[in-house]
């Protein structure tokens, strides 16, 4: 199916400049993965202080930059030696070791309500294709943890729960229709909660959908305008596309819906990969 097989293709966010020879099992890859990396604002939690100059790695917007700063070795590495960088940084990595090993697989923009009782905060993970069971999501940031490290009880980061981890457009379907409360969805750490931290990631998702995983700090068209600053006629816009992030595409209706408005596609100097 044309669909999936286009998740099983590297983005320019993605691309491997050499395939490492890894397995193609996604837990086993996730592991890998949590194993090399560390969440820049969680490394505290495994005794490790990062300098300014350290906590810049979450800018590598590209997996092949990503690599390069590893170096060669996949093995499990002390937390003071693995990337610093975010939980997009861990979707985006597996995304492209699943991909580079003929499994379709794709990043996810929302917000995990597994980290903070009573809220979902903004989050990133990945979401793999079986034949067997369509999509499922796993957070190998989860996965890469000590075991309660990140306070998530008995969740299974290999098979995220629908209703644990919000895409972006599900979120905000919740929140415009009253059944969530937008005070409980945003960013706990910064105190940053409400439709306004919500809008972002339903853009940033229905980018991701199309084969553009883009920081989760990128801002653009209409990603900074304040919620309670749009006219109506952009929260319906918002609406319309929110309704295919949710769905999960299908990807064509995904760049549809990026180009129901020119504030919505994602700016060039955010997709072209370096020289």
């Amino acid at each position: 199916m044309e669909e999936v097989a286009f998740y099983a293709r590297q983005t320019p966010v993605t691309v491997l400049t050499k395939v490492p020879d890894l397995p193609a099992d996604p837990a086993a890859l996730a592991k890998i993965v949590g194993g090399v990396l560390i969440h820049r604002d969680w490394a505290w939690k495994f005794g490790v202080k990062l300098s300014e100059e350290r906590r810049d790695e979450a800018n590598l917007r590209f997996v092949r930059a990503i690599l390069t700063r590893l170096g060669s070795s996949f093995g499990p590495r002390p937390p003071e030696q693995r990337v610093a960088g975010t939980c997009r940084d861990f979707a985006v990595l597996l995304v492209a070791l699943l991909r580079a090993a003929g499994v379709p697989a794709r990043a996810r923009a929302g917000f995990a309500g597994y980290f903070t009782d009573g809220f979902f905060d903004d989050h990133w993970v990945a979401e793999v294709w079986s034949e067997d069971r369509g999509w499922y999501l796993v957070d190998a940031q989860v996965a890469g943890g000590e075991p309660g490290i990140y306070g998530t009880g008995d969740l299974d980061p290999f098979d995220v729960p629908r209703d644990a981890f919000l895409v972006g457009g599900q979120a905000w379907r919740e929140c415009r229709s009253g059944a969530r409360d937008p005070k409980t969805v945003g960013t706990s750490a910064a105190n940053l909660t409400g439709l306004w931290e919500v809008q972002g990631n339903v853009v940033r998702d229905l980018a991701a959908l199309t084969g553009v995983e883009v920081l989760p700090w990128d801002n653009w068209g209409l990603i900074p305008i304040h919620y309670d600053d749009l006219p109506e006629v952009d929260r319906s816009l918002l609406d319309r596309v929110a309704a295919v992030s949710a769905a999960g595409g299908p990807r064509l209706l995904a760049q549809e819906a990026l180009l129901l408005d020119p504030r919505l596609p994602v700016p060039p100097e955010l997709i072209a990969p370096p020289a």
